[in-house]
Protein backbone atom coordinates (compact mmCIF):
# COMPACT_ATOMS: atom_id res chain seq x y z
CA UNK A 1 0.00 0.00 0.00
CA UNK A 2 2.87 1.98 0.86
CA UNK A 3 4.37 1.78 -2.94
CA UNK A 4 0.77 2.31 -4.05
CA UNK A 5 0.81 5.97 -2.84
CA UNK A 6 4.56 6.73 -4.93
CA UNK A 7 5.76 8.22 -1.31
CA UNK A 8 9.71 7.63 -1.08
CA UNK A 9 11.44 5.42 1.56
CA UNK A 10 12.93 8.32 3.68
CA UNK A 11 9.85 10.58 3.02
CA UNK A 12 9.82 12.98 6.10
CA UNK A 13 13.26 13.23 6.87
CA UNK A 14 13.65 16.78 5.79
CA UNK A 15 16.12 19.17 7.25
CA UNK A 16 12.89 20.64 9.64
CA UNK A 17 12.25 16.40 10.93
CA UNK A 18 15.99 16.11 12.33
CA UNK A 19 17.19 19.66 14.18
CA UNK A 20 20.18 20.05 16.50
CA UNK A 21 18.39 19.84 19.74
CA UNK A 22 18.81 22.52 22.33
CA UNK A 23 21.66 22.12 24.71
CA UNK A 24 18.94 22.48 27.61
CA UNK A 25 15.35 21.87 28.64
CA UNK A 26 13.54 24.71 26.89
CA UNK A 27 11.48 26.81 28.84
CA UNK A 28 10.67 30.41 29.87
CA UNK A 29 13.66 32.36 28.93
CA UNK A 30 12.78 35.21 31.34
CA UNK A 31 12.88 33.29 34.09
CA UNK A 32 16.26 32.03 33.93
CA UNK A 33 17.72 35.20 32.41
CA UNK A 34 21.52 35.93 33.15
CA UNK A 35 22.18 38.99 35.17
CA UNK A 36 24.22 41.50 32.82
CA UNK A 37 26.06 44.53 34.06
CA UNK A 38 26.34 47.63 32.07
CA UNK A 39 27.96 51.01 32.60
CA UNK A 40 24.26 52.60 32.90
CA UNK A 41 23.62 50.14 35.55
CA UNK A 42 27.02 50.72 37.09
CA UNK A 43 26.08 54.70 37.25
CA UNK A 44 22.77 53.71 38.55
CA UNK A 45 23.92 51.60 41.10
CA UNK A 46 26.28 54.36 42.26
CA UNK A 47 23.82 57.02 42.07
CA UNK A 48 21.62 55.27 44.99
CA UNK A 49 23.97 54.10 47.23
CA UNK A 50 24.09 50.45 45.82
CA UNK A 51 27.44 50.57 44.44
CA UNK A 52 28.33 47.62 47.11
CA UNK A 53 25.47 45.52 45.98
CA UNK A 54 27.00 46.16 42.31
CA UNK A 55 30.63 45.43 43.44
CA UNK A 56 29.26 41.97 45.00
CA UNK A 57 27.25 40.89 42.18
CA UNK A 58 30.75 41.77 40.09
CA UNK A 59 32.49 39.58 42.12
CA UNK A 60 30.21 36.75 41.96
CA UNK A 61 29.61 36.93 38.31
CA UNK A 62 33.97 36.47 37.96
CA UNK A 63 33.93 33.42 40.83
CA UNK A 64 30.85 31.70 39.39
CA UNK A 65 30.66 32.14 35.73
CA UNK A 66 28.03 29.28 35.16
CA UNK A 67 25.52 31.57 36.66
CA UNK A 68 26.20 33.83 33.85
CA UNK A 69 25.99 32.52 30.47
CA UNK A 70 24.17 28.80 29.22
CA UNK A 71 27.33 25.91 28.66
CA UNK A 72 27.35 26.11 24.52
CA UNK A 73 28.46 22.48 24.81
CA UNK A 74 29.75 23.19 21.16
CA UNK A 75 31.44 19.39 20.62
CA UNK A 76 27.59 17.74 20.94
CA UNK A 77 26.90 20.86 18.40
CA UNK A 78 29.47 19.37 16.39
CA UNK A 79 28.34 16.20 16.38
CA UNK A 80 25.07 16.61 15.32
CA UNK A 81 26.33 18.80 12.34
CA UNK A 82 28.65 15.78 10.80
CA UNK A 83 25.28 13.88 10.43
CA UNK A 84 24.96 15.11 7.77
CA UNK A 85 28.15 15.54 5.70
CA UNK A 86 29.96 12.66 7.65
CA UNK A 87 27.58 10.14 9.52
CA UNK A 88 30.41 7.90 9.89
CA UNK A 89 32.68 10.44 11.71
CA UNK A 90 29.86 11.51 13.97
CA UNK A 91 28.92 7.72 14.86
CA UNK A 92 32.80 8.14 16.24
CA UNK A 93 32.42 11.42 18.00
CA UNK A 94 29.76 10.21 19.47
CA UNK A 95 31.46 7.11 21.08
CA UNK A 96 33.99 9.66 22.66
CA UNK A 97 31.38 12.15 23.84
CA UNK A 98 29.45 9.19 25.86
CA UNK A 99 32.49 8.79 28.13
CA UNK A 100 32.92 12.69 28.21
CA UNK A 101 28.85 12.93 29.36
CA UNK A 102 28.54 9.63 31.25
CA UNK A 103 28.07 11.95 34.25
CA UNK A 104 25.28 14.23 32.81
CA UNK A 105 21.95 12.53 32.22
CA UNK A 106 20.98 15.41 30.08
CA UNK A 107 23.51 15.82 28.02
CA UNK A 108 24.31 12.10 28.00
CA UNK A 109 21.36 12.01 26.78
CA UNK A 110 21.76 14.26 23.90
CA UNK A 111 24.81 11.99 22.68
CA UNK A 112 22.53 9.19 23.22
CA UNK A 113 20.61 10.52 20.40
CA UNK A 114 23.07 11.27 18.35
CA UNK A 115 24.67 7.86 18.18
CA UNK A 116 21.24 6.74 17.61
CA UNK A 117 20.95 9.25 14.14
CA UNK A 118 24.27 8.34 13.00
CA UNK A 119 23.32 4.61 12.90
CA UNK A 120 19.84 5.71 11.47
CA UNK A 121 21.59 7.85 8.44
CA UNK A 122 23.89 5.23 8.09
CA UNK A 123 20.78 3.39 7.20
CA UNK A 124 21.50 0.72 10.28
CA UNK A 125 18.02 0.19 11.10
CA UNK A 126 18.57 -2.86 13.27
CA UNK A 127 21.44 -1.05 15.16
CA UNK A 128 19.59 1.89 15.88
CA UNK A 129 16.71 0.30 17.53
CA UNK A 130 18.89 -2.24 19.55
CA UNK A 131 21.31 0.34 20.60
CA UNK A 132 18.17 2.55 21.89
CA UNK A 133 16.70 -0.98 23.29
CA UNK A 134 19.70 -1.06 25.66
CA UNK A 135 19.17 1.80 28.23
CA UNK A 136 16.99 2.20 30.74
CA UNK A 137 13.00 3.88 30.23
CA UNK A 138 14.35 7.24 31.23
CA UNK A 139 16.69 7.69 28.74
CA UNK A 140 14.06 6.31 26.09
CA UNK A 141 12.05 8.42 26.94
CA UNK A 142 14.30 11.60 25.63
CA UNK A 143 12.15 13.12 22.93
CA UNK A 144 14.99 13.09 20.68
CA UNK A 145 16.09 9.53 21.12
CA UNK A 146 12.39 8.51 21.09
CA UNK A 147 12.02 10.03 17.39
CA UNK A 148 15.28 8.13 16.48
CA UNK A 149 13.63 4.87 17.31
CA UNK A 150 10.11 5.52 15.57
CA UNK A 151 11.97 6.70 12.61
CA UNK A 152 13.88 3.18 12.41
CA UNK A 153 11.26 1.61 12.75
CA UNK A 154 8.91 3.44 10.33
CA UNK A 155 12.43 2.72 7.79
CA UNK A 156 12.28 -1.10 8.57
CA UNK A 157 8.42 -1.01 7.81
CA UNK A 158 7.70 -1.75 11.34
CA UNK A 159 4.63 1.45 11.02
CA UNK A 160 2.47 -0.13 13.58
CA UNK A 161 5.07 -0.68 15.89
CA UNK A 162 6.05 2.95 15.42
CA UNK A 163 3.02 4.65 15.59
CA UNK A 164 2.70 4.91 19.40
CA UNK A 165 5.71 6.07 20.02
CA UNK A 166 5.05 9.67 17.16
CA UNK A 167 1.66 9.55 19.06
CA UNK A 168 3.26 9.89 22.38
CA UNK A 169 6.11 12.67 20.96
CA UNK A 170 3.14 14.96 19.37
CA UNK A 171 0.55 14.14 22.85
CA UNK A 172 3.25 14.54 25.56
CA UNK A 173 6.35 16.46 24.35
CA UNK A 174 5.20 19.29 22.27
CA UNK A 175 4.66 22.02 24.74
CA UNK A 176 7.05 24.63 22.67
CA UNK A 177 5.77 25.15 19.27
CA UNK A 178 8.97 24.42 18.23
CA UNK A 179 8.50 20.84 19.21
CA UNK A 180 4.55 20.92 18.17
CA UNK A 181 5.55 21.82 14.49
CA UNK A 182 8.03 18.72 14.28
CA UNK A 183 6.25 16.15 16.17
CA UNK A 184 3.27 17.18 14.44
CA UNK A 185 4.52 16.95 10.74
CA UNK A 186 5.85 13.58 11.64
CA UNK A 187 3.01 11.85 12.85
CA UNK A 188 0.75 13.18 9.81
CA UNK A 189 3.62 12.17 7.57
CA UNK A 190 3.35 8.35 9.62
CA UNK A 191 -0.51 8.54 9.17
CA UNK A 192 -0.03 9.03 5.76
CA UNK A 193 2.42 5.61 5.27
CA UNK A 194 -0.25 3.77 6.89
CA UNK A 195 -2.93 5.05 4.97
CA UNK A 196 -6.37 4.37 5.10
CA UNK A 197 -9.26 6.77 5.15
CA UNK A 198 -9.54 7.44 8.84
CA UNK A 199 -5.34 7.73 9.26
CA UNK A 200 -5.57 10.37 6.78
CA UNK A 201 -8.45 12.42 8.01
CA UNK A 202 -6.38 12.30 11.29
CA UNK A 203 -3.45 13.63 9.47
CA UNK A 204 -5.20 16.35 7.88
CA UNK A 205 -6.51 17.49 11.09
CA UNK A 206 -3.07 17.53 11.99
CA UNK A 207 -1.58 19.45 9.49
CA UNK A 208 -4.85 21.89 9.91
CA UNK A 209 -4.09 22.75 13.35
CA UNK A 210 -0.72 23.43 12.63
CA UNK A 211 -1.64 25.86 10.26
CA UNK A 212 -4.41 27.40 12.44
CA UNK A 213 -1.78 28.06 14.87
CA UNK A 214 0.91 29.21 12.72
CA UNK A 215 -1.21 31.47 11.43
CA UNK A 216 -2.30 32.84 14.62
CA UNK A 217 -5.20 31.36 15.21
CA UNK A 218 -7.10 31.92 12.17
CA UNK A 219 -8.65 29.22 10.24
CA UNK A 220 -8.09 28.65 6.51
CA UNK A 221 -5.25 31.24 6.46
CA UNK A 222 -2.31 30.91 5.00
CA UNK A 223 0.69 30.77 7.51
CA UNK A 224 4.33 32.35 7.10
CA UNK A 225 5.36 28.63 7.41
CA UNK A 226 6.68 26.79 4.26
CA UNK A 227 6.75 23.76 5.68
CA UNK A 228 3.49 23.35 7.05
CA UNK A 229 1.98 24.76 3.65
CA UNK A 230 3.99 22.78 1.80
CA UNK A 231 3.21 19.32 3.86
CA UNK A 232 -0.61 20.36 3.89
CA UNK A 233 -0.56 20.34 -0.10
CA UNK A 234 0.82 17.20 -0.21
CA UNK A 235 -1.10 15.47 1.78
CA UNK A 236 -4.18 16.98 -0.21
CA UNK A 237 -2.77 15.12 -3.13
CA UNK A 238 -2.37 12.10 -1.22
CA UNK A 239 -5.61 12.11 -0.50
CA UNK A 240 -6.65 13.06 -4.05
CA UNK A 241 -10.14 13.79 -5.19
CA UNK A 242 -10.63 17.03 -7.59
CA UNK A 243 -11.49 18.84 -5.04
CA UNK A 244 -8.17 18.31 -2.90
CA UNK A 245 -5.97 18.61 -5.67
CA UNK A 246 -7.64 21.95 -6.51
CA UNK A 247 -6.79 23.37 -2.86
CA UNK A 248 -3.12 21.99 -2.79
CA UNK A 249 -2.55 23.91 -6.50
CA UNK A 250 -4.39 27.18 -4.52
CA UNK A 251 -1.96 26.54 -1.67
CA UNK A 252 1.26 26.36 -4.04
CA UNK A 253 0.18 29.07 -5.68
CA UNK A 254 -0.13 31.15 -2.78
CA UNK A 255 3.43 30.16 -1.70
CA UNK A 256 4.78 31.27 -4.85
CA UNK A 257 3.14 34.59 -5.25
CA UNK A 258 4.38 35.51 -1.58
CA UNK A 259 8.16 34.14 -2.47
CA UNK A 260 8.15 36.18 -5.75
CA UNK A 261 6.94 39.37 -3.59
CA UNK A 262 3.94 39.56 -3.76
CA UNK A 263 3.44 39.11 -7.46
CA UNK A 264 0.97 36.86 -9.31
CA UNK A 265 1.36 34.30 -11.97
CA UNK A 266 5.09 35.02 -11.48
CA UNK A 267 8.02 32.58 -11.16
CA UNK A 268 10.10 32.46 -7.65
CA UNK A 269 13.44 31.33 -6.92
CA UNK A 270 12.82 28.54 -4.87
CA UNK A 271 12.92 25.50 -6.11
CA UNK A 272 10.84 23.72 -3.63
CA UNK A 273 7.95 25.54 -4.19
CA UNK A 274 7.93 25.28 -8.17
CA UNK A 275 8.27 21.36 -8.70
CA UNK A 276 5.72 21.52 -5.88
CA UNK A 277 3.88 23.74 -8.59
CA UNK A 278 4.40 22.05 -11.39
CA UNK A 279 3.65 18.59 -9.95
CA UNK A 280 0.22 19.89 -8.71
CA UNK A 281 -0.36 21.10 -12.61
CA UNK A 282 0.79 17.54 -13.50
CA UNK A 283 -1.84 15.53 -11.29
CA UNK A 284 -4.47 17.91 -12.35
CA UNK A 285 -4.10 16.75 -16.16
CA UNK A 286 -5.61 18.65 -18.99
CA UNK A 287 -3.55 20.13 -21.96
CA UNK A 288 -3.22 23.31 -20.51
CA UNK A 289 -2.38 22.33 -16.59
CA UNK A 290 0.28 19.93 -18.57
CA UNK A 291 1.79 22.77 -20.42
CA UNK A 292 2.06 24.81 -17.07
CA UNK A 293 3.78 21.86 -15.50
CA UNK A 294 6.16 22.31 -18.54
CA UNK A 295 6.99 25.67 -18.78
CA UNK A 296 7.94 25.69 -15.08
CA UNK A 297 10.01 22.61 -15.54
CA UNK A 298 11.85 23.80 -18.22
CA UNK A 299 12.51 27.34 -16.99
CA UNK A 300 13.85 25.29 -14.07
CA UNK A 301 15.72 23.88 -16.02
CA UNK A 302 17.19 26.58 -18.26
CA UNK A 303 18.27 28.49 -14.76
Amino acid sequence: FIQSMNIPPRYGTSRYDWQVPPPCRQSDSRRHMPYTSSTHDSRYLERTGHSEHHQILQRRSHYYPAYTHVKAYQDIGHGFRLLKTNPHRALEEAGILLKKYEGDSQQYARVVQLKARALFQLDDFDRCIEYINSFPENVQNNKGVMMAKARALQAKGHLTEALPLFQSLYTNYSAHPHDEKNHGLALGRHLQLIGGADNLRAGLNIYTQLRTRAAGGIADTPCGDKDIELTLGRHLQVMGGAGNLRKALHIYTQLRTRAAGGRENTPCDDKEIELALGRSFQLLRGPENLRAALAIYTRLRTR
